[in-house]
């Protein structure tokens, strides 16, 4: 009977846990559960481990948008013509889009159609459509002979063999396919003839995107916060109006910052834990200050990482400075002041990009650049006018990144 009482009295402490256990039990439960939330979380970010593209590509916004175009383009016929002078003096936004005959579907429609959907009449007088269908032969643009291309522009620009001296030149970039010296070309051909128009902004938009309902009003919105923020004598070289995510994660040039920052906080959490332990757990284990430090924090930590920077560090809705990692020139909107000493920097013989110039010459220059979020235009090409070689890439199709936005 002596016997069993001791045993009785001894089985609490044979059966109870050993305090780390329990709590690496805990921290592991709670870490288990992160990763539930991340993956729920993180779905639609490019830059997190838990990115799934069935899901993120998923099309809801941007197919009832796509739909509100195609009923526009329908009707768009049947409208009068909207032509206006070339000094245009209502104009705000001369909206400038460069289209050339793709391979399988063509796009152009469909981005002008969803850029002046749902404008009011004053909205549509704030801007001049000009179109450069940029082919010395524009019957080889399957839309040069559709009804609204007469009704939908204010302009319609021709390369024109009588009055165009770089006629020739254009034309052998045709046949040679030399792609980029002719992208160049066409950029800022158009971008001269929207600055002549006298629109205090140029929005340099490609033909194969699709605008948001309301993008006019966020894009006034936002380029009136940049003129409230710019200080005088300092100059600014674009409002993106499009911006790939995939680009916004954890930069490998920036790395070094990362880690620094990871340590620090490793150090801190690591060093608040021990001085706890000291003044107020002073029973606690150091075999369990030294689970959480070298087990539960570097897993947390790279925890962060694994979600994304997008889902960590989301951009706020509004304007926000980027003169680094902003891709590509779906859509970019130039201040009127700077698109002479802009042209002045393009160089029509270099092997570049559009954006890969604009880029450069920003840089070369020190001038901000600036981007509205969310993005107010889709990039929806899945075929490359660039020439073969470059639909592989251009096949991705990026919806707007959030969706649930209202727009």
């Amino acid at each position: 009977m002596a016997n069993f009482w001791c045993l009785r009295h001894m089985r609490p402490s044979i059966s109870s846990p050993h305090p780390t256990g329990l709590l690496f039990c805990l921290l592991g439960l709670l870490y288990l559960l992160s990763i539930g939330y991340y993956r729920s979380t993180s779905h639609r970010d490019p830059t997190s481990f838990f990115f799934d593209p069935s899901r993120a590509y998923e099309k809801r916004y941007s197919a009832h948008r796509i739909q509100e175009a195609k009923s526009f383009l329908t009707t768009a016929g049947d409208f009068p013509s909207a032509a206006k002078p070339s000094g245009n003096t209502q104009a705000t936004i001369c909206v400038g889009i460069v289209t050339v005959r793709r391979r399988k579907e063509q796009y152009v429609g469909l981005t002008i159609a969803s850029l002046l959907e749902g404008l009011t009449e004053s909205e549509r007088n704030t801007i001049f459509l000009d179109l450069l269908i940029a082919h010395t032969d524009p019957f080889v643009h399957p839309i040069f002979s559709e009804k609204w291309v007469e009704t939908l522009p204010d302009r319609v620009l021709l390369y024109l063999n009588d009055d165009n001296p770089d006629y020739e030149q254009i034309r052998a970039w045709e046949d040679g396919g030399w792609y980029r010296n002719k992208t160049i070309y066409d950029f800022t051909h158009l971008m001269k003839d929207c600055y002549e128009t006298g629109a205090d902004y140029v929005a340099m938009i490609e033909d194969d995107t699709l605008a948001a309902k309301g993008w006019l009003s966020s894009t006034l919105h936002a380029l009136d916060v940049i003129q409230q923020r710019t200080i005088a004598g300092q100059d600014w070289v674009y409002l993106r109006l499009f911006y790939i995510d995939d680009l916004l994660g954890w930069n490998s040039e920036e790395w070094p910052r990362y880690l620094a920052f990871a340590f620090l906080f490793w150090a801190a959490l690591t060093g608040a834990i021990v001085s706890a332990k000291k003044r107020f757990f002073k029973s606690t284990p150091a075999s369990a200050i030294c689970m959480i430090s070298f087990c539960f924090i570097p897993a947390f930590i790279g925890l962060h990482f694994m979600a994304g920077r997008q889902t960590m560090w989301p951009f706020r809705p509004g304007v926000h400075e980027m003169n680094k990692y902003g891709c590509c020139s779906q859509g970019l909107v130039f201040p009127r002041s700077i698109v002479p000493r802009f042209l002045e920097h393009t160089d029509l013989t270099t092997d570049w990009l559009v954006d890969m110039m604009v880029e450069k010459i920003a840089n070369r220059q020190g001038w901000k650049r600036y981007v509205i979020v969310p993005p107010v235009l889709q990039h929806i090409g899945a075929t490359s006018s660039k020439g073969y070689g470059f639909d592989k890439s251009a096949k991705t199709i990026w919806n707007f990144r959030y969706e649930e936005y209202p727009y």
